[in-house]
């Protein structure tokens, strides 16, 4: 389309597009001597996105090549106060940004990070776990999000954009196959298709990827347990009939399947071994080996189909409409207890359907003066179910009294269970203005309203036990919850203020005011009696910031930077207790201030770098869990710094072709996984380093790369959860080990 409505410059603008971190090779090998800029004519100016007065980075296609990245959880490592957590493997990233994070792997809850995928939001665990294949972008934004957006979020969203096909450009597609230790094999594709010249096209992409694990199993004397078997694939047609409309219709299908035990690791083992009296401490065991009873697995289905719209009803007015349908499936079932003994067996499943409507009007006036303004709702119905296993291992009538231990003592040899139907529906109507008040001065003022009704339908539990003698589970001995049913409504207004004035030329600095909130929720772990059916209160975030972009030396060092302070009321989070009852809670207060640098720089025309810098002074100031008082402790999932570096270097030119180094390295600093900031809890600070290099052709077609990601071969967690008092141990699951490959790539 040849002119830029308001809609497409504002969202590019202020939630989409930032300049890329580093510029992009030439078919030469060369840089081009200038770092890239994505230009939009917002207010019918060209307007730079570091213009944009919002704290945003971004991983472009060439970023997500150089990394190799599969899945969601891989996204973080660059982008500065960004962690993400995986508290159930791969299967469901955990995203923290700023110190704003989720503790409760619940089914039925939605993260304070929104994840938007072709601008469709993805609430639940069971819609996220998604392969990064065939994308223009990733953009992460900090802080809280609402005026521009469907869904609002406390502390961010991620933006997966992904590629469509070239209208009235001339067709292109690639493919590629690689190879890795661990046996693994994958392969990438994508293809446009011409269907009605210059107005009709589609374009076809999948992806998938199959190897063994990267632990051994040592009880079995299988190696590798760890395997997974991917595949997913994407249809986008897009019509454009003129220069005022354009349409465009998306299927994804997506499936997941790995073996799943490898990542739970039993840690801070205490005196008598898991649970209690085993004696098993992992002596002798490697870090990236385990010893389980239970082969474990995660299997994970999605399917969506979206439509947008974007229609020019006038010179100055557009319309765009976003429609999406969405189901997921996810079952995990794993050796919770990551010993060769039967101490904790957990299940999980949920099945869940999606709907959603947004529908904007945006201005292109050219006065000073452009707005947004945005009416959305959504329908979310999710099933879930939970089953664990506890101490089945001593399971049966230990005093001989006819009665199984179970019944008496409500934990040995115990089937716990619960099941749930949720059912949440969301509307909400936003709106977002800018005023040029100058040529180098402009407020932005933004409104937002949202009403979030969550219902409970048939919420049962049941106490059931296993029988050894006859080898059989009873699954329902005890109903201990039948049909409990409750609902709730928030309604709530959220604000976004912000001035930006341009200092110089190439220089932006801006300073907001933004609210933001996320719903209440129910406690999706009650197993014993409805008081366990806690209400989390509303969790909100007042954040300030003041910021600052500049491109300097001819556009050959870009320097942004950003200085924030946030007051977080009820952050929600799970309490598990010494009874192994878990709770759903809000930490009353909690203060975050912190910033963010990041640098991009050409050296020379065959050398590029990246850095950024991210610190969290984070503190619950009001916050009382079990009668202790923690105020003063740090958040979860907060670690005080962290740091990013990506180096991009042509170092030889030859006859064929041209051979690049990719480096990267990330630093995570201390950081705790429970509001207690339990010593055990605690992940002391890591490195995680990358490299890849590349063989690429003088025509730009083939490119051939050698990769290695955590290249030290570095042993870490991920996620922690304190099971000292019921099982004598700490849950967590492992960082990746070292993974190296071989691929190639031909463009077409």
């Amino acid at each position: 389309m040849n002119k830029t409505p308001y809609v497409k410059t504002l969202l590019a603008c202020a939630i989409a597009l930032p300049a890329a971190t580093n510029a992009q090779n030439s078919p030469e090998g060369d840089f081009a001597y200038q770092l890239e800029e994505v230009v939009v004519t917002a207010q019918r100016k060209a307007q730079g996105l570091q213009e944009a007065p919002l704290s945003i980075s971004a991983l472009s296609s060439r970023d997500l090549e150089d990394f190799k990245l599969h899945s969601a959880t891989e996204i973080a490592s660059q982008i500065p106060n960004v962690t993400i957590s995986t508290p159930y493997s791969e299967s469901q990233p955990s995203f923290s940004i700023r110190g704003v994070s989720m503790s409760d792997f619940s089914q039925n809850q939605s993260s304070p990070i929104a994840m938007y995928v072709d601008d469709v939001y993805k609430g639940v665990g069971a819609l996220q776990a998604l392969q990064l294949f065939d994308l223009e972008r990733i953009e992460i934004l900090r802080g809280p999000q609402g005026t521009l957006y469907g869904k609002n979020a406390t502390g961010g969203a991620v933006n997966i954009i992904s590629r469509g096909p070239a209208l009235g450009e001339e067709n292109n597609g690639h493919i590629s196959v690689g190879v890795g230790n661990f046996n693994r094999t994958d392969s990438e594709g994508a293809m446009d298709i011409t269907l009605a010249e210059d107005t009709l096209g589609a374009r076809v992409a999948y992806t998938y990827a199959k190897s063994d694990g990267w632990v051994d199993n040592l009880s079995s004397g299988r190696d590798n347990v760890s395997n997974i078997d991917d595949y997913a694939f994407r249809v986008t047609t897009q019509y454009e009939p003129n220069n005022d409309f354009s349409a465009t219709l998306r299927y994804t299908k997506a499936r997941s399947k790995q073996s799943n035990g490898y990542e739970v690791l039993a840690t801070n083992i205490g005196a008598g071994g898991v649970g209690y009296f085993t004696g098993y401490d992992r002596e002798g065991v490697d870090h990236f080996d385990s010893e389980l009873d239970r082969e474990s697995s995660v299997h994970l289905e999605n399917e969506s189909v979206s439509a947008s719209i974007i229609w020019n009803i006038s010179d100055q007015l557009t319309i765009t409409s976003i429609s999406s349908y969405d189901e997921g499936k996810w079952l995990t079932q794993e050796d919770a207890d990551g010993s060769p003994y039967n101490i904790l067996h957990s299940d999980y499943g949920s099945e869940v359907i999606s709907i959603a409507q947004d529908l904007r009007l945006s201005s292109d006036f050219d006065g000073p003066f452009n707005f947004l303004l945005g009416l959305y709702a959504h329908h979310e119905d999710l099933d879930a179910d939970v089953v664990f296993r506890t101490y089945y291992e001593y399971a049966g009538d230990s005093n001989n009294n006819g009665t199984n231990d179970c019944l008496e003592d409500y934990f040995t040899g115990c089937r716990l269970s619960n099941s749930i139907n949720q059912v949440k529906d969301s509307a909400a109507a936003y709106f977002q203005g800018t005023y040029d008040i100058s040529d180098r001065l402009s407020l932005t003022a933004g409104l937002r309203f949202t009403r979030d009704e969550t219902e409970l339908k048939d919420y049962d539990a049941a106490l059931g036990y296993y029988d050894p003698v006859n080898n059989i589970e009873v699954t329902n001995a005890l109903d201990t919850l039948t049909n409990y049913q409750d609902s709730l409504v928030d309604k709530k207004w959220g604000t976004r203020i912000a001035l930006d004035y341009m200092l110089t030329e190439n220089t932006l600095t801006y300073a907001s005011y933004t609210t933001g909130f996320r719903n209440s929720a129910f406690n999706g772990q009650a197993f014993f009696d409805p008081s366990e059916i806690t209400i989390a209160k509303p969790e909100e975030v007042a954040a300030w910031e003041i910021g600052f972009k500049s491109d300097l030396m001819d556009n050959r060092l870009r320097v942004n930077g950003a200085l924030f302070h946030y007051q977080y009321q009820n952050q929600q989070f799970l309490d598990v207790t010494p009874q192994i009852l878990q709770i759903l809670v809000n930490a009353d207060e909690a203060e975050v201030t912190g910033l963010e640098v990041e640098v991009s720089a050409i050296l020379s025309p065959k050398v590029g770098v990246n850095f950024g810098l991210g610190y969290l002074d984070t503190e619950y100031t009001a916050l009382t869990l079990r009668g202790e008082d923690l105020s003063g402790n740090q958040l979860i999932n907060a670690p005080k710094l962290n740091f990013n570096a990506k180096l991009n270097w042509n170092i030889a030119e030859l006859k064929p072709g041209n051979i690049h180094l990719v480096m990267d390295t990330s630093f995570t600093g201390d950081q705790y996984f429970d509001a207690f900031n339990t010593t055990t809890a605690k992940q002391d600070s890591y490195w995680v380093t990358n490299l890849r290099l590349n063989f690429v052709n003088h025509e730009d077609d083939l490119e051939i790369g050698l990769w290695a990601k955590n290249i030290t071969d570095e042993e870490y967690t991920t996620s922690l959860l304190d099971l000292q008092s019921s099982f004598n141990f700490d849950y967590a699951h492992r960082g990746k080990t070292r993974t190296f490959g071989l691929d190639a790539k031909y463009r077409f």
